[in-house]
């Protein structure tokens, strides 16, 4: 892609993800709303899916940027990859722990500590590779 259609897709994703994120801090009713009449996965499902994907795409697209060495550079690609993996699997990933669309489990079990240590960690994981590449970056010159 050129420059310009990054700029655009940047400043697109950028766009999303604040929707999303007002959306949930304001707990939207459109959250609860079935993408399809009579279906069980509520909007805000695919709107979370959705923002777990964009987001280390945009880090991606920020790094770009920097010269860095291989190694260091490497670390942080393959957290934002994982990061990528973990938000397109999110939905299946929430099915198959809750057993519903919605995410909705019934008590305190292991399938909903396993939910949210995923959910948390599908973000956390390109800080964490950048923040890593970072203090790899002083023992690593490029």
């Amino acid at each position: 892609m050129n420059k310009k259609r990054i700029k655009y897709f940047f400043l697109a994703s950028v766009l999303i993800q604040m929707f999303v994120i007002t959306s949930l801090a304001t707990g939207s009713p459109l959250l609860t709303m079935s993408v399809v009449e009579g279906g069980s996965l509520p909007w805000g499902n695919l709107m979370t899916a959705l923002m777990f994907i964009l987001f280390p795409l945009n880090f991606l697209i920020i790094r770009s940027t920097r010269k860095v060495h291989p190694i260091p550079l490497k670390v942080f690609r393959i957290c934002v990859l994982i990061s990528l993996v973990l938000g397109v699997l999110w939905i299946p990933m929430t099915y198959a722990l809750s057993g519903n669309w919605s995410a909705t489990f019934h008590g305190e079990d292991t399938k909903s500590k396993i939910w949210w240590a995923y959910t948390y960690a599908t973000p956390i994981l390109p800080f964490a590779g950048y923040f890593l590449m970072r203090i790899l970056s002083i023992f690593f010159k490029p």
